[in-house]
């Protein structure tokens, strides 16, 4: 009886399985890296959402008129809080301009829930505005 040479059945599943274990494993790994970049892209999104608003109240020295609303057409949403400037600082300010630490808050809705960063820089507003 002469043996013809070839692959088995057996040998045949074995590489199948062997070779649907790496697909998953790649399916994972491609599916993980896609979630860590849209997660990384909204966090890049929320920055620029919260320097874009205290570029604003720079630009017009003084608060916006709300102190939070939507960003149209994204998930996102801002808040803005005015705090104290520190005492090191508010010392030596001139006398036409108050200096002012503004916190901007950016929420958005993430995979796992609620997301949000907060942004702090100290303003000089006009000292006749808010």
């Amino acid at each position: 009886m002469t043996r013809e040479k070839g692959f088995t059945l057996v040998e045949v599943l074995v590489a199948f399985a062997i070779l649907a274990v790496v697909m998953v494993s790649l399916y994972e790994a491609s599916g993980t890296g896609l979630r860590s970049f849209e997660a990384a892209a909204n966090l890049e999104r929320a920055v620029l959402i919260a320097q874009s608003k205290i570029d604003w109240i720079v630009a017009q020295r003084r608060l916006p008129p709300s102190s939070s609303g939507p960003v149209a057409g994204t998930p996102f949403t801002w808040q803005v809080e005015a705090l104290a400037a520190p005492k090191d600082i508010a010392d030596v300010k001139p006398q036409s301009a108050r200096l002012q630490m503004i916190r901007i808050h950016v929420t958005w809705r993430g995979r796992q829930g609620p997301r949000s960063i907060a942004v702090d820089r100290l303003v000089s507003l006009s000292s006749d505005g808010q």
